[in-house]
This record gives structure tokens, C-alpha cells and sequence, in this order.
């Protein structure tokens, strides 16, 4: 029998007594923890028709248990029939991780229309009360507004009660770009490691982990010095698949400049030396298989190593080197539009407000540069 698709379990035989052994994963309780039952059997057939048995039963439990009209089951077919359909696998990991968590063991059994705001207001005072965290609370109510705000359109209820809700504060945690100093040591990190020229390619381009984790050689012009973001990876439950970023913003050009091309050309170099030429690995960032990376291997064998080498705080997070990107081209006098399309941001006014911080020292820089042109200091005018 050929390895078994996602759900449906998974069997051995056990070398020890010849016995076969089947695991299956049977959803979560009501506390979120995993539910998995272990059966055993002479055969394989037999192993097989036991958990058949039990994902039916599974499945009888779920429907005897979910009244069709609930908060539950509203959320079950919103999230695999819209979101998982309509948004990224990403969203819909979010999504559906607040769904189960923080909203369904709360308010999942009452009816759909008789959700009132009163019940909603009870829901977050309860949350508050179990020491769930602002962001948590913040993200709860996303989810369940999304969701009802589709309902409102399909019409099972008439307005949408999360509008009376409070939504908690949540301050912005501020990140602080790294310094030039701190730019220099990290690359020269970067350089002793086979795939080490990721990180520096991150922090001179702004790319998003996802869009390195794609990027084919393809993709890339050295000569001109430009490459262009045509893909993105996604890993949802371990399963990894490469997709077109669906915002025209995301699909974009950016320039590289030197530092940017010497990463690429360093790279390239020991692809080959690996024997991963282009033509045989099309990713400019393959793992040692030649396959795309896994998040959470990256971090681990890649970027944590380097980071601590460098003497990089452990706060600081690769994604943070966006950020970096972004401070060097404010103090590079560079305009926020530009920055907005060198990043991706589907807005301006996600732009504006990551980096309304750094403006102070840009806008300082600016004046001075005003004063420069009109030929005289910023305050000699009005010292006597």
C-alpha cells in the first residue's frame, strides 16, 4: 500500500512481533490539544478497516455534537469553504487557530442569529479573565468580525454585533534596525556559509523570507542588476507550495546595488560548487537536497547561528531586516513611495505607518540639507 494521504492516518508493521500499527489524528478537544487514537492488528487490512471505523465514528460525534445552526458551524464552513478557498494559506491558518481557541470552546454552541453584542461583551470579559493577552483578544475578534461580516452578506443574519465591541490596545512593538557597523559584521557572517548570502540579500533588498525562500535564478539579472519577485513560498502543516503573490505590489522589480549582487554572485559560485547548477536547481536558495527550505530549519541551522555570531540580539528577527532595509534608505533620503514599492506593501499608509519612528532623523537630515542649499546653518540667522 503506497504512503497514505494527509488525514487518512498513518500505518506500520512493528519489526519487534510482526504486528501492524495504525495512528490517527482525530481533530482537538474542546481545549485545543490533539486528538490521537493508536489501533492495533494481525493484518494490514485489518488496521485499515479500524480506522475507517474510527474516523466515521469521529464524524457522527462532530455532527451529534455541533448543532448546524451554531457559531460553530457557521465558522467550520466559513473557514474551509471561503477563506481556505478565497485567501492565503496563511490567513487561513490564523483564522482558523482563533477560531478554535479562543472563540468556538466560548461562544461555538450558541445559534448564529442569537448572537447578540451582550453575548460577545461576556465572551471577551471571560477571555480577560483567563489571562488571555491583548493580541490574542485583538486576534479573536478579527477572526469572529471577518466571519460575521460574510454572514451579513450571505445574509443568515442582519448586521454584524462585533461593531459594539472594544478592541483591546495593543501597542506596536518598535523594532530597532540594525547599524551600519552591525550591517558589516553580519555579512561577513554571512559569507562562510553555503546559503549564508540570504541574509545579506534580506537586509539590502527588503524581500520577505517567503519571496527569498522562491526566488529562482530565473528571476535574477545580475548584468543589469535587478531581479524581479514573481513567487512565494507557503508552508501551512508542513506541507510546502509555491504561489504567485496575489497584490499587484508584491509582484514587483527591485534594483540591487552592489552589496545586493555581490550576495547574488557569491551564491551563484557555490551552487555550482555544490553541483546545483541553475539549469538542474532553478532556486537560488535551495536546502543541502537542493529542495525549498523549511522555515523553522532555516532559523535554526542558518539564521540563528550567524545572527549569534554576529552578536545580533536574539530579539532581533530575520523579518526585522526588512526593517533594516527600510531605515537605510530613510536615512538615504529615499521617499516612502519608493520604500512602499522596494517592500511590497500593498498601501501607503502601511509604509507610513511602520516607519513614521524613523521620519524624525529623516526630516532633520532634510532641513539640514534645505539650510545647506540656501547657504547658511539652520539657526545662524537668529543668533545675534
Amino acid at each position: 500500500m503506497g504512503k497514505r494521504a494527509k488525514g487518512e492516518g498513518s500505518i506500520f508493521q512493528r519489526k519487534s512481533d510482526g504486528r501492524w500499527v495504525g495512528r490517527i489524528s482525530l481533530g482537538r478537544d474542546d481545549k485545543g490539544r490533539r486528538i490521537q487514537k493508536t489501533v492495533y492488528g494481525g493484518t494490514q487490512g485489518e488496521v485499515v478497516d479500524k480506522i475507517d471505523n474510527l474516523k466515521q465514528q469521529a464524524k457522527l460525534n462532530s455532527k451529534s455534537v455541533v448543532s448546524k445552526d451554531s457559531v460553530a458551524a457557521y465558522l467550520q464552513n466559513w473557514l474551509y469553504d471561503d477563506v481556505a478557498v478565497n485567501r492565503a494559506g496563511k490567513t487561513f491558518e490564523e483564522y482558523e487557530l482563533a477560531s478554535r481557541l479562543y472563540i468556538v470552546p466560548f461562544i461555538g454552541a450558541i445559534k448564529l442569529n442569537r448572537l447578540d453584542a451582550e453575548a460577545l461583551q461576556k465572551w471577551q470579559a471571560t477571555l480577560k479573565r483567563k489571562s488571555f493577552s491583548d493580541n490574542q483578544r485583538l486576534r479573536s475578534i478579527r477572526t469572529l468580525r471577518n466571519a460575521l461580516n460574510k454572514a451579513v452578506k450571505l445574509r443568515k443574519i442582519p448586521f454584524n454585533p462585533c461593531i459594539a465591541l472594544d478592541k483591546p490596545r495593543v501597542e506596536r512593538k518598535e523594532v530597532i534596525p540594525l547599524e551600519r557597523e552591525q550591517c558589516q559584521t553580519l555579512f561577513a557572517e554571512c559569507k562562510s556559509h553555503r546559503i549564508g548570502d540570504i541574509i545579506t540579500l534580506a537586509a539590502m533588498t527588503g524581500l520577505r523570507k517567503r519571496e527569498l525562500f522562491a526566488l529562482e535564478w530565473s528571476a535574477v539579472n545580475l548584468s543589469e542588476g535587478v531581479l524581479t519577485v514573481r513567487k512565494a513560498l507557503e508552508e501551512i502543516g508542513g506541507k510546502i507550495t509555491v504561489k504567485v503573490p496575489k497584490t499587484r505590489t508584491s509582484r514587483r522589480v527591485v534594483t540591487l546595488e552592489p552589496i545586493a549582487i555581490n550576495a547574488l554572485a557569491s551564491r551563484m559560485e557555490k551552487a555550482v560548487a555544490e553541483g546545483f547548477t541553475p539549469d538542474e536547481v532553478p532556486i537560488c536558495f535551495p536546502d543541502t537536497l537542493g529542495g525549498y527550505l523549511r522555515g523553522s530549519n532555516f532559523d535554526r541551522n542558518v539564521w540563528h547561528p550567524i545572527r549569534k555570531s554576529a552578536g545580533i540580539p536574539k530579539t532581533f528577527k530575520f523579518h526585522d531586516l526588512r526593517h533594516t532595509q527600510a531605515s537605510l534608505m530613510l536615512y538615504a533620503g529615499v521617499d516612502l513611495k519608493v520604500i512602499q514599492h522596494r517592500l511590497g506593501h500593498a498601501s501607503f499608509a502601511t509604509t507610513a505607518n511602520l516607519y513614521a519612528h524613523l521620519m524624525q532623523d529623516s526630516q532633520a537630515r532634510a532641513t539640514e540639507k534645505l539650510s545647506e542649499l540656501m547657504g547658511q546653518s539652520r539657526a545662524s540667522e537668529y543668533i545675534h
